[in-house]
C-alpha cells in the first residue's frame, strides 16, 4: 500500500478504504473476564455490589458471612456481608475483621448525640418539622450516616444495600419500639 501511495496511485480515499477492507478492528477482544467465582480486588469497580448474588441460598443462616458478625436476614437482598462490599473495603483496617469494630463507624453511625444532631440538620435542612428523636429517628439517621460514610452522597433514587453486620449492630443499637423493622427496598 505504501509504495501505491508514494507512487501518487493511492487517493486518500483508496488508502482509507484498502486500510478498512485490510484490517478488522474488533475492540474489546483482549479485555479481561472475570470468570463465575473470581474474586475481584479491591481496585474493581463496585458493579458487583449491584448485580445479583445468588442469594437464594443466603436466606435463614449465616454461612455467607465472612467478618462473623452479620444476622440472617429476611429478605436476600440484605443478606450480605462487609468483607463482600468494595466499598466498605477502604473502611476496614488490616486488624479489623468487620467494619462494626471501626472507630470511625462507632463514632458516626452509633453516637446518639451525633445522630440526633443530624436528623435535625437534616430535618432543617430539608424543611421538616422536628420529630422528637425516637429510636425508630436514630436509627433511620444511622443507616444513612453509614451511607454517607462509606459512599458519600449517592443522590436521588440511588440505594445500596448496607452490610448486615451494619444492620444487626444499628437494630441492637436502636431497636424498633414494635419490633418490626422495614428492611432494605429498592428505588422505584
Amino acid at each position: 500500500m505504501t509504495s501505491l501511495a508514494n507512487k501518487g496511485q493511492l487517493t486518500p480515499a483508496l488508502f482509507v478504504m484498502a486500510v478498512r477492507n485490510s484490517a478488522v478492528i474488533a475492540p474489546y477482544q483482549f479485555e479481561p473476564e472475570y470468570f463465575p467465582g473470581e474474586m475481584r480486588t479491591d481496585s474493581d469497580t463496585d458493579t458487583s455490589e449491584d448485580e445479583a448474588i445468588d442469594n437464594n441460598t443466603r436466606v435463614g443462616n449465616t454461612d455467607w458471612c465472612l467478618c462473623t458478625k452479620c444476622s440472617s436476614m429476611p429478605l436476600s437482598d440484605e443478606c450480605v456481608c462487609c468483607k463482600e462490599t468494595n466499598a466498605v473495603s477502604h473502611r476496614l483496617a488490616h486488624t479489623t475483621l468487620c467494619v462494626i469494630e471501626n472507630e470511625d463507624f462507632r463514632t458516626v453511625c452509633l453516637n446518639a448525640e451525633v445522630l440526633r444532631v443530624s436528623a435535625i440538620a437534616r430535618a432543617d435542612m430539608r424543611g421538616d418539622n422536628v420529630q422528637p428523636i425516637s429510636n425508630d429517628v436514630l436509627r433511620h439517621q444511622a443507616y444513612r450516616q453509614f451511607t454517607y460514610w462509606i459512599h458519600q452522597r449517592l443522590g436521588r433514587h440511588i440505594r445500596k444495600v448496607i452490610p448486615s453486620c451494619v444492620v444487626a449492630k444499628i437494630r441492637t443499637v436502636f431497636p424498633s419500639s414494635t419490633g418490626h423493622y422495614t428492611g432494605f427496598k429498592w428505588a422505584e
